[in-house]
């Protein structure tokens, strides 16, 4: 059975890349990269995903999540400033919250009278509920009813995330209220460095991100689910943990686990400003 593209369904999707036994499609109507045989359930996101320094035995995740919390605050002003240039207050819920760093960022800007959160984990939500004491949901958005309106909507590096990207994206607009923002941001698989990096890119990491986009893509998925797209934006730089940075090169280059796992300890402490260009953001609102 053909796999169709989860983006806009042609069947014409012929093998881009291999990577770690898993066949990358590239699709040549709307130019957007899935999985072949995506998994479509959250065992994905069992214990160890955010902690991969003590879990041992697999690269894909983080080094230390909770460890870059300073980094990501740091990271999520661009994020904020954003949101801010689109007028963006209110309620707001993170889709993809994780352990609640951008929660808290937004909580600190002062633009948001409330905050919420949604993660496939229900490790994350936990500690979303615990340090920041908001609601916070598990679960997956496509198949979940509504946890609440909200005027603002955010997904920082999770659509990549969701084998069937347009149902999400559709069951998301109940989500929102009369007027509501929807900010996506996700790697771009057309960037320069995407493509010099060719297999090596290092977003490239089935079967935990099953869906690659770039303005295109990320716009006909949009579309297809029902919104408008405002505007784009594109984040160039990012502060990384070096053995976060040092776990994901290894593991690009198919470094075995346990060793990509030794050297990125080495590195615990040491933070790194990285010039890439590969995150865009897409703000839209239902049509």
């Amino acid at each position: 059975m053909t796999t169709r593209c989860p983006i806009c369904s042609s069947d014409r999707g012929r093998p881009r890349h291999r990577v770690r036994g898993y066949t990358i499609l590239a699709c040549p109507q709307c130019t957007g990269w899935y999985l072949e045989d995506p998994q479509t359930d959250d065992t994905r996101y069992a214990s160890g995903y955010l902690r991969r320094g003590d879990a041992g035995g697999a690269t894909h995740g983080y080094y230390d999540y909770e460890a870059e919390r300073a980094l990501h605050l740091r990271n999520f002003r661009r994020n904020l400033e954003i949101l801010a240039e689109f007028s963006a207050g209110g309620s707001l819920c993170d889709v993809g919250c994780a352990s609640g760093h951008f929660l808290q960022a937004a909580r600190a800007s002062g633009r948001f009278d409330a905050i919420a959160g949604v993660d496939a984990s229900p490790d994350a939500v936990a500690a979303v509920r615990a340090e920041l004491g908001c609601p916070a949901v598990a679960g997956q958005v496509e198949s979940m009813p509504p946890p609440g309106r909200h005027d603002v909507l955010t997904m920082w590096e999770t659509i990549e995330h969701i084998a069937r990207p347009v149902e999400a994206l559709a069951a998301l607009r109940a989500w929102l209220r009369p007027g509501g923002l929807l900010a996506v941001g996700t790697g771009d698989n057309a960037s320069p460095l995407a493509r010099v990096l060719g297999r090596h890119w290092w977003y490239l990491v089935p079967p935990d991100h099953c869906v690659y986009f770039n303005r295109l893509a990320l716009a006909t998925a949009l579309g297809r689910a029902g919104y408008r797209v405002l505007g784009w934006r594109r984040i160039w730089t990012h502060r990384v943990s070096g053995a976060n940075a040092v776990m994901k090169a290894m593991r690009s280059f198919d470094a075995p686990p346990a060793l990509a796992l030794a050297l990125a300890a080495r590195f615990t402490g040491l933070s790194l400003p990285i010039l890439h260009g590969t995150t865009i953001v897409a703000i839209a609102r239902p049509a």
